[in-house]
């Protein structure tokens, strides 16, 4: 690079700084633009970042960011067994082998946590802690650090959960009985417990 070509970049630079303009980071959503969960996703995008779709024709991209919307129970299933069904599936494993941490919106499986059986849920939450191994993580938004959980028992279950999501701040009802597994439980993963009123 000649010495003008680098004076000029290094003015270019200065003056985005100056004018507080900000680079855009890119964001690949693994989905379809159209897709429902994609609206609600866009959402929770900082302001700075540039949502890109995944193509299975184009594969020039290198995001900051890799989001998934939505993990279904049976894609769960596959991935925490090596396997795929499905180009989006097949896309999501070769991600992960090649060492990409991929975030995920929303797991399916939690949409059944008050009616699935407990051995059944138990078996989809050892999935999700298999696919943490392998890269994949949960969404994280700016303000998912705080939750509010309205039960009048708080199990722990409940609390591991919370630290699944990146919770480090639970509020719960004023009213609301803590198991003492739940208190050890949050203990160990230092989660604040604070109660509130309804």
């Amino acid at each position: 690079m000649a010495i003008d070509d680098l004076v000029q970049t290094i003015v270019q630079e200065v003056l985005k700084q100056l004018q507080g303009a900000t680079e855009s980071r890119q964001v690949l959503i693994l989905a379809r633009q159209d897709d429902l969960n994609v609206a609600t996703l866009l959402r929770h995008l900082d302001q700075n970042e540039k949502a890109i779709f995944w193509d299975p024709a184009e594969n020039s991209a290198t995001p900051a960011r890799i989001i998934l919307p939505l993990l279904s129970c049976s894609q769960m299933a596959d991935l925490a067994l090596g396997r795929t069904t499905g180009a989006l599936a097949k896309k999501t494993l070769e991600l992960l082998l090649a060492g990409k941490t991929i975030e995920v919106f929303e797991f399916e499986y939690l949409q059944y946590r008050d009616t699935a059986p407990e051995p059944l849920y138990q078996l989809y939450t050892s999935y999700e802690e298999t696919l943490r191994g392998f890269g994949l993580k949960r969404f994280a938004a700016k303000d998912q650090n705080i939750a509010r959980l309205d039960h009048q028992l708080v199990s722990e279950r409940d609390i591991i959960e919370a630290h699944q999501q990146g919770i480090s701040i639970l509020r719960i009802l004023a009213d609301a009985q803590l198991t003492p597994l739940a208190v050890d439980c949050a203990r160990e993963r230092g989660i604040q417990l604070r109660k509130t009123e309804r």
